[in-house]
């Protein structure tokens, strides 16, 4: 693919073709993709770590990641958006496991004590829940999922257990932590759009 021909050229092009590009080597095809989502990458890497400077590391460490393996990337396996994503999310989860490797005292943070402001919330269930929208509404959103549905969401995506980790912690099978999550996020996503919350 060629070079682009300008940053306007690169504002035009689809997630999939600045990849695309990069692949092939073009470095300034960097500029807009890394325009379009480092603060929704941020947001989420903040959401997790809760520290301001880490987040400001995987951001780095994600944007580099998709650097050295854009040729990686297929469109047949989703959209641009999610592999971004996923990229910073395994990224911030492998953080806290480390973490947790070093101390045995990790503490969880309930969910209603978890501050989501203006440049903290961000997109995604995991595509629609952490986009920048009112705090109070996300919130809400998050406490009508079920107890048990949410308590496996909050432990999966926020503390960063593997399934298999909380199945022994809270004593349940592995299925059902599955079943669990699934149908959390599905309720999640559920409840967004009844309040509105769909657009991506």
């Amino acid at each position: 693919m060629q070079s682009l021909a300008n940053a306007n050229r690169g504002n035009e092009l689809s997630d999939e073709a600045l990849l695309h590009a990069i692949a092939g080597g073009d470095i300034r095809a960097m500029e807009p993709l890394y325009a379009r989502y480092h603060r929704l990458l941020y947001a989420l890497a903040y959401r997790i770590v809760s520290d301001p400077l880490m987040a400001e590391d995987l951001l780095q460490e994600a944007f580099l990641a998709v650097w050295r393996h854009s040729h990686t990337y297929s469109p047949h396996a989703g959209a641009a958006r999610s592999w971004l994503i996923s990229i910073l999310h395994h990224r911030a989860i492998d953080h806290l496991r480390k973490l947790r490797r070093r101390s045995d005292n990790v503490q969880e943070t309930p969910l209603e004590q978890l501050d989501l402001d203006e440049r903290t919330a961000s997109a995604d269930t995991w595509e629609t829940a952490w986009r920048l929208v009112q705090r109070s509404q996300v919130r809400a959103a998050l406490l009508k999922i079920p107890r048990e549905q949410r308590q496996v969401i909050e432990l999966s995506y926020f503390q960063g257990w593997t399934h298999t980790e909380i199945a022994e912690q809270i004593q349940i099978p592995l299925g059902t932590v599955k079943a669990r999550l699934r149908l959390g996020l599905h309720h999640l996503e559920h409840t967004l759009r009844q309040m509105g919350l769909d657009e991506m």
